[in-house]
């Protein structure tokens, strides 16, 4: 009899084990199944996400270029604005400087200057603004003088006619000049024009007036000429790359037919600026400034040139100076 229960027993126990293995054997097909599906929704969400990324990247790459292309054509507008408005500017000058060009190109001929005379160079300042941020402004020096030592001058010609004072209180010149301006407030640098006007009365006739200018402190030419020639030294290191340049300065009046009075030298600001008023001063002036740096530095002047010749300026040589290729 228990030989008999022994294969039965032996067959429930193989149930059993076949039972049981099917179970584990479907517990593992369903977990197989389930992590395979995990793994497939992982792959699809690292594939969406890629694929995000990616449309982002190429929207920033696309949103970039539009920029870089609107900012180029931004950038080629002003410069036409700027180049058109520094042609008219050069066009509105050149008439009133041709006089006082001639009188320096004497004047350089005479002192034996070799260099390189530029008339209304017209620039944009480095870092300088107007009416807003974005707008850029144009700045104009009257004449610039580069000696082939690459040492330059900045003359500010001012023809103006009647009785000038420059540096010179109007009673220091003679008493009876003592009220024609508020002499307490004329601290150098200053300058003062005295000159005839012809108005209208109300029965048309003409009346001669005489009209009293004032340009004081930041007004004054002295001073003026001064910022202009700070302002070119920037621009001119800012386009070569090298931090060296030094412009000095001259103010020029220029009208043969005005009674002057002025200081020879301005020595209100941190350099000293030369004050002349007719063309024998002005070879003097020159003479000495040449004097100060009379060894040739061709690289250097050429560099300078090269700068401000391409502002529009009327550039005309002197002596053995040749310009730059």
């Amino acid at each position: 009899m228990t030989d008999d229960l022994v294969p039965w027993l032996v067959a429930g126990g193989l149930a059993v084990v076949v039972v049981v293995l099917v179970v584990l054997l479907r517990r593992h097909q369903t977990s197989a199944r389930s992590e395979l599906a995990t793994a497939e929704r992982t792959r699809a969400a690292e594939l969406a996400e890629r694929e995000a990324a990616h449309r982002d990247a190429t929207a920033r790459l696309e949103a970039d270029r539009a920029a870089q292309v609107a900012a180029a054509d931004a950038a080629r507008q002003d410069a036409l604005s700027e180049a058109e408005e520094s042609r008219a500017l050069a066009r509105r000058g050149m008439q009133w400087e041709e006089a006082s060009e001639q009188a320096i190109l004497r004047a350089c001929r005479a002192a034996g200057i070799s260099g390189v005379l530029m008339t209304n160079v017209v620039f944009v300042p480095v870092g300088e603004t107007e009416q807003g941020p974005w707008r850029k402004f144009v700045a104009q020096a009257d004449h610039v003088l580069v000696s082939e030592s690459g040492r330059g001058l900045v003359i500010e010609s001012k023809r103006w006619g009647g009785i000038v004072f420059d540096g010179r209180r109007p009673s220091e010149v003679h008493p009876a000049f003592r009220n024609l301006v508020d002499e307490s407030s004329l601290v150098p640098p200053f300058a003062v024009q005295v000159r005839s006007r012809t108005v209208l009365n109300g029965e048309q006739e003409a009346e001669n007036w005489w009209q009293v200018r004032v340009q004081a402190k930041g007004a004054s030419p002295a001073h003026q000429v001064r910022q202009q020639a700070r302002r070119l030294a920037r621009f001119v290191d800012e386009q070569t790359g090298v931090a060296r340049t030094w412009f000095d300065t001259c103010v020029f009046y220029s009208a043969p037919s005005a009674a002057t009075f002025v200081q020879p030298e301005d020595r209100s600001g941190t350099v000293t600026t030369s004050i002349v008023t007719n063309d024998h001063e002005l070879q003097s002036a020159l003479a000495a400034w040449a004097a100060k740096d009379s060894v040739p530095n061709r690289p250097r002047a050429d560099a300078v040139v090269r700068v401000l010749a391409g502002q529009g300026a009327h550039a005309i040589t002197v002596g053995s100076y040749r310009l730059p290729e």
